[in-house]
């Protein structure tokens, strides 16, 4: 299959549409200020790759490898990046995820301060020992997400439902939820609730 990106090449202000790459493999090549709108990337493998104030429209990344790759300042947008396994990424900063379907990805370790995932579907996704710090998260589905010793300072939940974030083994500081969701923060600790009688 002829791929549309020669290695060691450099893209710089180019908008890619409807590329379909699927199973291929890209290797040392950089994008800077490039914008892929609906093109799929399934399964492809972008070793050693630079994403640089990119965007990111309607695109299908499911299974994506990231190894080695570099992601500064992208955003994704109505983007499929199920499966990802980002902890692979050299570096991944200053993210956003916008209506986004992140299942299945790993975030494990990854310094994703200040990073965007709002209006996503991040259905057992990992965020092990992941700094979110002023991540904003709102209105994100994290159904059976794991939250282990992740950094939650100032991150915002605000509208965000079915998330499982265990208050003694997670950094919490002026993290900001809301009700009735923020319920579930109480989940494992030896309390006893009860509604208040009339």
């Amino acid at each position: 299959m002829s791929l549309p990106f020669d290695s060691g090449e450099e893209y710089i202000e180019q908008q890619f549409s409807e590329l379909s790459v699927l199973q291929a493999e890209v290797t040392a090549v950089t994008f800077e200020e490039c914008t892929f709108t609906d093109c799929n990337f399934s399964e492809t493998q972008f070793k050693r790759c630079t994403f640089r104030d990119c965007q990111f429209q309607n695109c299908d990344l499911t299974l994506l490898d990231v190894d080695y790759g570099r992601f500064q300042r992208c955003k994704f947008t109505e983007c499929k990046l199920i499966g990802i396994n980002w902890a692979k990424a050299g570096q991944v900063q200053w993210i956003e995820f916008h209506d986004c379907n992140l299942s299945y990805c790993t975030f494990m370790e990854l310094d994703l301060s200040k990073a965007v995932l709002s209006h996503c579907l991040a259905k057992e996704a990992t965020f092990a020992e992941t700094n979110l710090t002023d991540a904003n998260c709102t209105h994100t589905d994290f159904e059976d997400g794991r939250f282990i010793h992740t950094n939650l300072t100032r991150t915002d939940f605000r509208g965000a439902k079915n998330y499982a974030i265990a208050a003694t083994e997670n950094t919490l500081k002026q993290t900001k939820f809301s009700l009735p969701e923020a319920i579930a923060l109480l989940d494992g600790l030896d309390i006893i609730l009860e509604n208040p009688t009339s």
